[in-house]
Parts: C-alpha cells; structure tokens; sequence
C-alpha cells in the first residue's frame, strides 16, 4: 500500500519552539507527525520507518538519511552559511514510499549565530546583551528602513523580528 503524504507535516524547529534542545550551527533539527492513512484512505497498519532528504537547492535532494521509526532528528555537518531544503518521505514493511512532505529550508548560519554587535570589545567573541541592544534597534525594520541591520537579520527573511530573537536567545552566551 502506499502511504499518503498529505498526512505527513514537516516541521523545522529552531530555538524554543518546541522541547528539544536547539540546534547548534552546523545543524538542524526535524521532527514531524506520522501520517495515520495510505494513499487510498485506509488506516495506515505497517508504516515502517522514515527518510529525510536535503540539499541545498530547492526540490533537489542531493543527500537522504534513513532514520527509522524516529519523528525526530537531527541533520549534522551542514556547511556554515549555507541554506538547505528538507523534505520526509514514510514507507511501509513492503518498502513502498510516500510522496515528499512539504519542504522546509533553513539557513545554517556562522558560529555563534546571533553575534550582531562586534564593535565592542566585550561582545566581540561572545553573544551578550549588546547582541539584545542591537537587535531592539533594529526591530520591525526591513532592508529599505533607515535602522536596519543586516547582521540581525539572522534567519534571512527580510525584517527583523521574533524569529531572529529567538535564534539570538538560542546562542546567548555561547562564545566564538
């Protein structure tokens, strides 16, 4: 039987969106929710496992992981400053595999990421609360606003934000 992949949702978790530890540079963490039907609407009995497939072009998946019976994961020895795509495929005891789920992507960003102010020598090696100031200064601003910064722009969307705070929280402390 083939499994339906419109069951299986992706979700990229980055800082504290959820109870797992966040992900350091270099990595990202995958988990997702297990599809519960086959293709053709019957509850899915013999789901056997999971594949994650990434790469750094969206749709092409130039690597795949199988991870077992697992709905989270982790992807190590991604390149600093890259950006990946990632997708989920589910397949069954007989072998067969789900459709791709729908693709995430994320930037792995340089070590610490998070580290904004380095025009003080405190914050230079370090991400501290002078991070936190320069990251209010920019808040809300977009690549047009005359406040913006684009080292705080630390997911890469565009305007600073939640999703930047949070990945600056996630390395708070943490030293280059």
């Amino acid at each position: 039987m083939w499994i339906r992949s419109t069951v299986l949702i992706l979700f990229l978790f980055i800082g504290g969106w959820a109870l797992i530890p966040p992900a350091s540079a270099g990595q990202a963490i995958l988990s997702w929710d297990p599809p519960a039907t086959n293709a053709d609407g019957s509850p899915l009995t013999d789901l056997n496992g999971y594949r994650i497939y990434y790469g750094t072009s969206s749709g092409v998946y130039e690597t795949v992981i199988d991870v077992g019976s697992v709905i989270t994961s982790t992807v190590t020895n991604l390149t600093d400053g890259s950006l990946y795509y990632f997708a989920v495929t589910a397949y069954d005891l007989s072998g067969n595999e789900s459709d791709f789920s729908n693709e995430v992507k994320k930037i792995i960003l340089g070590i610490p990421p998070g580290n904004i102010d380095t025009s003080t020598p405190e914050s230079m090696n370090r991400v501290d609360g002078y991070d936190l100031i320069s990251l209010e200064l920019a808040w809300g601003s977009t690549p047009l606003s005359t406040h913006w910064n684009p080292l705080a722009d630390l997911d890469g969307n565009g305007i600073i934000n939640q999703s930047d705070l949070d990945i600056l929280i996630q390395n708070f402390g943490a030293i280059k």
